[in-house]
């Protein structure tokens, strides 16, 4: 993550073109990252049964998450759904548009966002 981390600060920058820089490399290391690792295999039934606890759903999204992304991967995902929330508008444009273009360049499972939007409390 050492590599991704002062890409997070630029995301929140006044200026557009920074922001969209701190997005193409985002993306192009999390690629990286993700084209090199090994998912060990993530539970995803609970999520699809309809009888499933929202904890459950958590859980098994929050594993999912975890098991079928690399650390980086992981990690960002994360933390650029808690950047949606961030009360500076540059910094909400430069996270929903990373977070947008991670999901349509990385094979990111939809619920896995639905359970961070929707069901998991944002801890800081």
């Amino acid at each position: 993550m050492s590599t991704t981390l002062p890409l997070f600060w630029n995301l929140s920058s006044a200026s557009k073109k920074e922001r969209l820089g701190a997005t193409v490399k985002l993306v192009s290391s999390l690629e990286h990252f993700q084209s090199q690792f090994v998912p060990t295999g993530g539970q995803t039934e609970a999520a699809e049964d309809s009888d499933a606890s929202d904890q459950e759903i958590e859980d098994n999204g929050r594993d999912a998450l975890d098991s079928l992304n690399s650390p980086d991967v992981a990690y960002s995902i994360r933390r650029l759904c808690r950047g949606l929330a961030s009360p500076r508008e540059s910094s909400r444009l430069g996270f929903a548009v990373a977070l947008t273009e991670v999901r349509s360049f990385l094979p990111v499972h939809i619920y896995m966002f639905v359970t961070l939007f929707c069901i998991a409390p944002v801890s800081y």
